[in-house]
């Protein structure tokens, strides 16, 4: 027999039987990597959804601390001024003011001008004198050390004093 004649030859059952066996592996296969695949993209949209929750709790956290370094800033220079009453007179300057790029506490006024709330609550102070505290100690005024008391003066002296006599 010659070379050609010792090739085994196929039926066309075997055949069809051959390709339907890899056929089968292939999809089985392919349908293990396909539902790794489903697998993975559903880890990966519940990992995203995760990250994202995470991204806007720290997003609110440093918010939060902003708004209270804001506002304990505000409070400190108020209590620097003498302010009256510091915690409530912080609301007046609570809207307009932020924390800037280098961490520094800023007041933005109406016209778009910026400078350090110490600066700007420094200025203010020296104008709205209702709100500071008089930390003049009473009758420092009066040097001489002489007494004002009614038993020392006469009436006529009192009167004479205020202008009514």
């Amino acid at each position: 027999m010659t070379d050609k004649n010792k090739e085994k030859l196929f039926t066309q059952a075997e055949v069809d039987n051959i390709v339907k066996e890899r056929l089968e592996r292939e999809r089985k296969r392919y349908n293990s990597d396909n539902d790794m695949v489903e697998t993975l993209q559903k880890e990966l949209v519940t990992v995203r959804a995760e990250l994202q929750g995470l991204k806007a709790d720290n997003e609110a956290k440093a918010t939060a601390l902003k708004a209270e370094q804001v506002n304990k800033t505000i409070i400190q220079e108020l209590e620097k001024a003498n302010g009256i009453n510091p915690t409530e007179l912080a609301r007046l300057f609570i809207n307009n003011t932020s924390v800037d790029d280098k961490g520094r506490v800023i007041y933005t006024d109406d016209s778009g001008n910026s400078v350090p709330i110490g600066e700007h609550i420094k200025e203010w102070a020296s104008k709205s004198t209702w709100a500071i505290k008089d930390n003049q100690k009473a009758g420092s005024g009066f040097g001489n050390g002489l007494s004002c008391s009614s038993q020392s003066m006469g009436n006529d002296e009192l009167r004479n004093a205020f202008g009514l006599k």
